[in-house]
């Protein structure tokens, strides 16, 4: 899921990650409790552990923002014993270059069954819940501090990348002769061999 990331920015996913970690965290023991170990008469009281809501709800983002390169078929029929042609239906899967995220994802979800497929589920929703702004905006506004993701590292880096163009800027046009044209190629810093030769270029 690191192209959410770079999609995002860090600190938009990092404060993506602290709220749904929160959310994840508490919502399915609730639900668990009031509404599914009731209805099961005690029989479904097991939640497993790990981040499996974190993750759907990042593959929530993922499905929403990511679009698919390619799709592929996968026959279900055989071939020999129906009739081929471009008014032939097709019967099998279609699967794309995302499904190689969503098959093992799946397989996780029901991997301890029915608690994890809980877990999933809840992530699922509270990953699109963010998307599509159904959480209060305070929420979805909110936002790690800068220096927990090196915001102010970038931040002095870019200071220092504009004070390098500008002393870059400077010695170029110091580097401009009288006659208005540039000493050095596009305005750069001129060698020692050159400039003794401009030195010297005027008195002869």
């Amino acid at each position: 899921m690191r192209v959410i990331e770079r999609l995002w920015g860090s600190r938009k996913f990092a404060s993506f990650l602290v709220l749904s970690y929160a959310l994840t965290s508490l919502l399915p023991p609730m639900i668990l409790a009031l509404v599914l170990r009731p209805l099961s008469f005690n029989n479904l009281n097991y939640l497993p552990a790990g981040p499996t809501p974190l993750l759907f709800a990042l593959l929530a983002q993922y499905h929403a923002t990511i679009p698919h390169i390619y799709k592929y078929r996968l026959a279900t029929n055989n071939a020999s014993e129906t009739q081929t042609g471009p008014n032939t239906p097709f019967v099998g899967l279609t699967f794309s270059d995302k499904s190689y995220v969503y098959l093992p994802a799946v397989q996780l979800s029901l991997s301890q069954f029915p608690g994890s497929l809980l877990c999933a589920a809840v992530g699922w929703v509270v990953g699109y819940s963010w998307r599509n702004e159904v959480l209060p905006m305070r929420f979805l506004a909110w936002r790690v501090p800068g220096w927990m993701v090196g915001a102010r590292e970038v931040k002095q880096a870019e200071a220092f990348e504009g004070l390098r163009r500008r002393l870059e800027g400077e010695g170029g046009a110091a580097a401009t002769g009288s006659d208005g044209r540039l000493g050095a190629e596009g305005g750069r810093r001129r060698t020692l061999g050159r400039q003794l030769i401009d030195q010297f270029r005027g008195a002869f």
